[in-house]
């Protein structure tokens, strides 16, 4: 019956030492029952667990008492994985006669259970970032000399930004996602025609952090435009387009407003030029600048690309950056 269990299962004498292994042991550890009787299973137990494990089940044993340990076991294939071992003393006529014990591969269940635990430090790390950028819009839209009303609007829109860009992310599970599709979804809704804002480059991929950063800034340049700059007025123009250098392993994204009103450098730098120079180069590791040129605001991005894969020269293959 013990050889067509689904577990694992093992027998001890009074002596401590392991007498008889069933089947799925043996097959387990590809190993026979003469090499692994005695002290024998233990040659496979994990060195880093050997003293700890052998130090449970002698305490156990001289205790009388059940034990549970988890150890790792070296497996017929040479890997070594994690087993979960239950203990228990059994008895003949009331005498103590070993211990029976059972193991099964919980390894799948550690590493779903490490999984886990780092997507809950995670989000608790991107729900803290995401609430200091919340803080820091309601701080800049409600503390500047403007009226309530209007004081909301300007929140609600960088809230409704923000949304969309982890909607962004929410839709790609979080992983890596195409600057294009970042700055589309941030620009449609300003420019709904297609035919205010250019956006040309190559096939870039970025970070979910660098990505939120991207799409606010954006936004932020957006509003601006709309509100005092090129397409606050119907010949303006926006150009927004990026580049890959390889030989400087960089990545370069330039924001350039053309046929609007003639630009004044502001008096005091509001909440979307502060947090394009200070956030969005700060997320992505690289250096970023907004110049109020007579023509038209320019800003400039560079980053290091984190990583690439066969650039060429026209660079069509993604590349990853943030």
């Amino acid at each position: 019956m013990a050889d067509f269990a689904p577990v694992m299962i093992w027998r001890s004498g009074t002596d401590q030492l392991c007498d008889w292994f069933n089947l799925p042991w043996l097959s387990y550890t590809g190993r026979s029952m003469q090499d692994e009787v005695g002290h024998g299973w233990a040659t496979g137990v994990h060195p880093e667990d050997i003293d700890r494990c052998l130090a449970t089940y002698v305490g156990a044993f001289k205790a009388r008492e059940p034990f549970s340990m988890e150890y790792r076991l070296r497996r017929h294939d040479g890997e070594y994985r994690w087993l979960l071992d239950n203990g228990k003393p059994f008895y003949r006529d009331d005498r103590f006669a070993g211990y029976w014990g059972s193991c099964i591969d919980v390894t799948a269940h550690r590493d779903a259970a490490r999984a886990q635990r780092i997507l809950v430090n995670e989000l608790s790390h991107r729900v803290k970032n995401t609430l200091a950028v919340v803080q820091a819009m309601a701080t800049q839209s409600f503390g500047e000399d403007r009226p309530v009303g209007a004081s909301l609007e300007t929140f609600e829109s960088r809230l409704r930004a923000l949304a969309g860009a982890h909607d962004l992310l929410v839709t790609y599970a979080w992983e890596d996602v195409a600057l294009r599709n970042v700055v589309e979804a941030t620009v449609a809704p300003h420019d709904p025609g297609h035919d205010r804002v250019t956006i040309d480059g190559p096939p870039l991929m970025l970070a979910s952090a660098t990505a939120v950063a991207i799409a606010m800034a954006v936004h932020e340049l957006l509003t601006n435009a709309a509100k005092y700059g090129a397409l606050a007025v119907g010949s303006g123009q926006v150009s927004l387009c990026w580049r890959f250098d390889p030989d400087l392993e960089r990545v370069q994204i330039t924001w350039k407003e053309t046929g609007g009103r003639p630009v004044e450098p502001p008096a005091h730098l509001g909440f979307g030029v502060r947090f394009i120079e200070r956030v969005l180069a700060g997320q992505a590791g690289g250096e970023a600048a907004v110049t109020f040129e007579e023509d038209g605001v320019r800003c400039r991005f560079e980053a290091p690309a984190r990583s690439w894969r066969h650039a060429t020269e026209n660079i069509r293959t993604p590349v990853s950056i943030g």
